[in-house]
């Protein structure tokens, strides 16, 4: 744990979003600043293995930290990665965390066949975990206006709506730069 906390002295954002549940967990413990998931999904609408828990989600938060969604209709469940599945763990995570805690982390890919073909052709990169290894669309950034529209259907304020556009991330990483002691 002395890594995260000379992460948290040099003011470097803290990940977990390819740690397993129990690193995620014990990281969130002992960092002094906000927490994030860059490019995570829920696991309660997806229960895939590269998804997050609720309780991670909650905990995440508790730091002050953000849930970055992840635009890879793989981890989605939905191959063509369309704008409603992607703002159902939007809404999923604002609705059990607060639209503070939420923001775009889409792993975006414009070459989708050459993304695939890389991981058929390197097998021992991706661990074959079912759905993981399907061939699937990425969210596009073209599909961010549809999002904010979905969003704004939903009810979302329009302050909300900057903050999971971008304006979340950006805090916290004015928040754990500001933090650091360099």
């Amino acid at each position: 744990m002395r890594v995260v906390e000379e992460m948290n002295r040099l003011g470097i954002l803290v990940d977990g979003t390819h740690c397993g549940y129990r690193t995620s967990m014990e990281v969130i413990e002992v960092t002094q600043q906000p927490f994030i998931f860059s490019h995570s999904n829920a696991h309660a609408l997806v229960p895939h293995f590269r998804n997050i828990r609720d309780d991670q989600i909650k905990a995440c938060a508790a730091t002050g930290g953000i849930i970055g969604v992840n635009g890879v209709g793989a981890f989605l469940d939905d191959p063509e990665a369309k704008t409603e599945t992607v703002f159902r763990h939007v809404d999923h995570v604002a609705n059990l965390v607060g639209p503070e805690h939420v923001a775009l982390g889409v792993d975006y890919v414009r070459d989708v066949e050459g993304f695939w073909a890389w991981i058929a052709s390197n097998p021992e990169m991706w661990p074959d975990e079912g759905i993981s290894t399907r061939p699937s669309r990425f969210m596009q950034p073209e599909q961010i206006v549809e999002l904010t529209g979905l969003m704004l259907a939903s009810g979302y304020h329009e302050p909300d709506i900057r903050g999971i556009l971008g304006e979340n991330f950006l805090r916290v990483a004015e928040i754990v730069w500001d933090a650091a002691i360099v």
